[in-house]
């Protein structure tokens, strides 16, 4: 005989919240009334569990954020009946809570419930068309996303094009709405019963009342009693703590202990900053090239299932990983995600989403603090991929993006009990920041790497925006929480010219973007020797690189584009910083935004830096890999900047370039007290990320390991049915960069490394408060 009993959650210390009605959980402490019963080793259950219990008067109320992932029986107000299953289906027919069908409450949102059965199976309003549902949907936005496409393609041949896109656009998404409608006609109604799937029937709002809680399908809108048509149950439910629940399928975190919050003895917070990542790869470049998400309100069975449907059978249409992945020769792969996980991701596929938000936890818990989240989008490559589902304007790309970012805090927060509870904090200012960190938890700033930032590209040298568009495009996406630019990425823009040194090593990759330039802006790069570039002073750069079409003929002519040849020397953009840019640049100085000077041309770049150290403000180099005299690495740090590495490379490369930065950064301050330096991981933004270390098989890693805080144990990460290893995986997934971090500590130099790493944090909350304190008196 054995006795089973539930913890009152007084016993978890979670208190009332000031307003919300008393719960009557009947029990939601009835550990000792209901659920703490006796049974056989059968589990059959005890005969004299009572019927009615009346729960105690202590019992505390707990909200409905609070039912997130736990077990509970459902128990009717009104009838006193219990939800159990015949077979599979659901019916308030059990008369104590030891009959009962326990269920296991998955927040898909905020207050938002699926409720999993034992069998594995959704409490669902299943439609009368369930069948074709999923056809139907594929079918019905297809045609009004083919219509928008149609349009974004004719937008990139010039600024002449645009109405003609936006009428497009406007077709498409009526012609969308119209056959969702028609579709959601044909279903028809449905009945409440078990689903082998989630769908949207699956998804259940839960409200507080005076004596517990209510149960609304989101899909209608209709309380549970009126879609299974009985009035005896009443609209009130309460939830009975249970046990043997199915737990709903999930990464695990593999990580226990409590990570480091508070500050260090001189006030300063710890912990390392991210910064360069893009958490909305899935959502940019239209949709259908990065596969994956961070979140899904079904869980990881949706948000990591199979890549088929982005990338074709048998991965035949990912085509993007084998031109940008060394490892790859042909574009098949098997696409199957959870559980198996057997193909991706990997630590060289760049087209597979590796920031699952359990991943993103397991990084926290390694003590990540700080994260620069980079809406990304290029309107070319979206074009040019037939299968884009998203509008291929760039701002348009970012703010789908920043809506996903912020639904993955929301869904975080659900996760852990509430608004604010997760450890996942999108903040606006400094302040909030330090805040948050001092808390335990993780500060996120969202800001933009595109071609063309606020829709300011340009078109024969001529800019696609004028001063007031600047100004009340910054405005309004300041409002909405945008903190750090790029002025400049992969082509020419109204801003200034691109850095290209990079692509000219390789005679196919420069040609390939001196062709999305000429589509983007009409013209081919402008080329210059890297040395003539580079000797440019201080305060020597031009800062008004105008030119009417006859100074860009000559500009074209005097400096000549890249040529299909290999290069023997070294060649870079010959446009620097026009005065659309000069003024883009205040702009942005005057509202307190970080400048990220990665990707901008030399010439351009130095402009910057000139405007910046007049203004007494420091920029940031986010993802350079490299600390040399042409990147203006000194002067960027001179500002009172940062500069973090690429982190693409086992871990003797990055403690390397650590040892590179504290030299250079010695130079200028004279010792390197104050230096920091974080991770610019580039992750999900066709970037690979670090391979294992050549000698990992005679020195691997051991497992387990402590955080660097020594305040957190790490195992092997297990995602479904596959279990990582830094030694053989590398970093395929973000969760596995605290098993990075351990093996940098490993390594020669690795403890002096990791010192200037977790001061990153705290040198981008120094540097945000410079910038933010130039923000003229609101």
């Amino acid at each position: 005989m054995t006795l089973h009993c539930l913890v009152h959650p007084l016993a978890e210390n979670r208190r009332a919240k000031p307003g919300l009605p008393k719960l009557a959980l009947l029990g939601l402490s009835l550990s000792f009334i209901v659920a703490c019963h006796s049974s056989s080793d059968s589990n059959t259950p005890s005969a004299t569990a009572p019927t009615t219990p009346t729960p105690p008067e202590t019992v505390e109320t707990i909200n409905r954020f609070q039912l997130a992932n736990r077990c509970f029986v459902t128990q009717s107000v009104k009838s006193g009946k219990f939800l159990s299953l015949n077979d599979r289906s659901p019916a308030f027919s059990a008369s104590a809570a030891a009959f009962a069908t326990p269920f296991f409450f998955k927040p898909s949102a905020l207050g938002r419930y699926l409720i999993y059965s034992p069998g594995g199976q959704w409490l669902s309003l299943l439609p009368a068309g369930e069948d074709n549902a999923q056809p139907l949907d594929a079918i019905s936005q297809e045609p009004g996303t083919v219509i928008e496409h149609i349009g974004d393609v004719v937008s990139v041949i010039g600024p002449m094009a645009d109405p003609v896109d936006a009428a497009l656009g406007t077709l498409g998404e009526a012609v969308g709405a119209g056959a969702l409608q028609l579709t959601d006609g044909i279903r028809g109604d449905g009945t409440i019963a078990m689903s082998d799937t989630p769908i949207d029937g699956s998804e259940w709002d839960i409200f507080e009342t005076a004596t517990g809680y209510t149960l609304i399908s989101t899909h209608t809108g209709e309380h549970f009693s009126e879609l299974v048509g009985d009035n005896e149950l009443g609209t009130e439910f309460v939830f009975v703590p249970a046990e043997n629940c199915l737990d709903y399928p999930e990464a695990e975190l593999n990580a226990s202990g409590e990570p480091f919050k508070g500050t260090l003895p001189d006030g300063t917070v710890f912990g390392y900053a991210e910064t360069h990542m893009h958490l909305g790869g899935s959502e940019a470049l239209g949709g259908r090239i990065g596969y994956g998400k961070p979140f899904h309100r079904f869980g990881i069975i949706e948000a990591l299932k199979d890549c088929a449907e982005d990338h074709g059978q048998n991965g035949s249409e990912g085509i993007l990983d084998v031109a940008v992945d060394p490892q790859t020769s042909v574009p098949f792969h098997e696409t199957q995600g959870w559980p198996t996980f057997n193909a991706w991701p990997t630590h060289h596929s760049q087209t597979h989403h590796q920031t699952y938000y359990m991943w993103l936890k397991r990084a926290w818990m390694g003590g990540l603090r700080f994260m620069v989240n980079h809406l990304v989008a290029n309107e070319m490559l979206c074009v040019a991929w037939p299968r884009s589902k998203y509008d291929c304007n760039e701002m348009e790309s970012a703010r789908l993006q920043l809506t996903l970012v912020e639904g993955l805090q929301d869904y975080i927060d659900a996760q852990e009990g509430g608004p604010g509870e997760g450890f996942f904090r999108i903040v606006h200012t400094p302040e909030q920041a330090r805040t948050v960190i001092e808390s335990g938890k993780m500060a996120v700033i969202n800001g933009i790497e595109l071609e063309k930032p606020f829709d300011c590209g340009e078109y024969l040298d001529s800019p696609e925006c004028s001063q007031e568009e600047i100004n009340e495009r910054i405005d309004e996406w300041y409002a909405m929480g945008l903190r750090a630019v790029f002025p400049i990425h992969i082509f020419d823009n109204a801003i200034g010219g691109a850095e290209i040194s990079r692509f000219t090593r390789d005679a196919a990759l420069i040609q390939v973007y001196n062709g999305g330039n000429i589509v983007e802006t009409g013209h081919p790069y402008a080329t210059i020797p890297c040395e003539e570039a580079d000797a440019v002073a201080p305060n020597e750069a031009p800062q008004a690189d105008d030119r009417d079409l006859f100074g860009m003929l000559a500009l074209q002519l005097q400096n000549p584009p890249p040529t299909p040849l290999e290069f023997s020397g070294c060649i870079n953009n010959a446009r620097g910083l026009t005065s659309t840019g000069a003024y883009f640049i205040e702009a942005l100085i005057k509202r307190g935004m970080f400048i990220e000077t990665d990707h901008s041309g030399p010439l351009a770049r130095k402009a910057m830096l000139d405007i910046a150290t007049a203004n007494g403000v420091p920029v940031v180099s986010g993802h350079t890999g490299s600390i040399t005299f042409a990147r203006d690495s000194k002067r960027i740090l001179a500002t009172g900047g940062i500069i973090s590495n690429l982190s693409d490379d086992p871990a003797p490369v990055t403690i390397e370039f650590i040892q590179d930065l504290a030299a250079a950064y010695k130079e200028v301050f004279g010792s390197t007290d104050g230096m920091a330096t974080g991770f610019g991981s580039d992750i999900n933004g066709i970037h690979k990320q670090p391979k294992p270390r050549a000698d990992a098989a005679a020195n691997p890693l051991s497992y387990p390991f402590r955080s660097y805080d020594g305040n957190v144990t790490f195992t092997r990460q297990t995602t479904g049915e596959r279990q990582f290893d830094l030694n053989t995986d590398g970093v395929a997934h973000y969760g596995l960069y605290p098993d990075y971090i351990a093996d940098i500590q490993a390594q020669a130099g690795g403890e002096d490394a990791l010192k200037y790493l977790f001061r990153s944090a705290e040198a981008y909350l120094q540097a945000w408060e410079t910038i933010h304190a130039k923000r003229p008196a609101q």
